[in-house]
């Protein structure tokens, strides 16, 4: 059996990677885990634009650059991005100052199909982040996927994944917190 690497296996491993862990450390962890990745996405948006706005072109900035090995200003802004938003969902989630802590008046038949269903969201919530930090688009203001010039268009055109996944993006945006809202609404906790 030959296999090749292409960027459909490595979105597809990646995503089960992340639901296989989802479903490793439960349901409530799994909404903290997603609750801690809208608040890092912001936050490493707003953050790698503070960089590109007061570091890049200087000259410390540039020797950076060149000592790190990237190619372009717009490479080490979406690295800054990618970099600032991975490790404050780490943080976020294992020291965050919050916890989630769902009801379970629900069958375990139901409890194990949500369970799934935010594993799969919370995948899909992480990847579609960092694939429009790779864009350059920013998420609150910006343009739209379609007028960047970025290498994701290079990945967009060789990954279906990909493709499924910048295209469904506010989907997989919205999402996660509707159904969060709904699971809410619906449970009944006793006091």
């Amino acid at each position: 059996m030959q296999l090749t690497l292409t960027w459909d296996l490595f979105v597809l491993v990646f995503f089960m990677v992340i639901m296989a862990y989802s479903l490793i450390i439960g349901r409530d962890n799994t909404l903290k885990v997603i609750l801690a990745t809208y608040i890092a996405g912001f936050a490493a948006d707003a953050m790698g634009s503070l960089f590109a706005k007061y570091f890049v072109g200087s000259e410390a900035f540039l020797k950076i650059l060149r000592l790190a090995s990237l190619g372009t200003e717009q490479e080490a802004v979406i690295f800054v991005k990618v970099f600032i938003f991975v490790v404050m969902v780490i943080l976020l989630t294992i020291k965050g100052a919050f916890e989630v802590d769902t009801v379970d008046d629900r069958s375990p038949f139901i409890r194990m199909i949500l369970s799934f269903l935010y594993a799969g969201m919370s995948a899909g919530l992480m990847l579609s982040l960092i694939f429009v930090f790779v864009s350059g688009v920013p998420i609150v203001g910006g343009g739209s996927f379609e007028t960047t010039g970025t290498a994701l268009w290079g990945l967009y055109n060789q990954s279906e994944f990909i493709r499924g996944i910048v295209g469904n993006s506010y989907l997989w945006f919205s999402l996660p917190a509707l159904s969060f809202l709904i699971h809410s609404l619906y449970s009944h906790k006793d006091k």
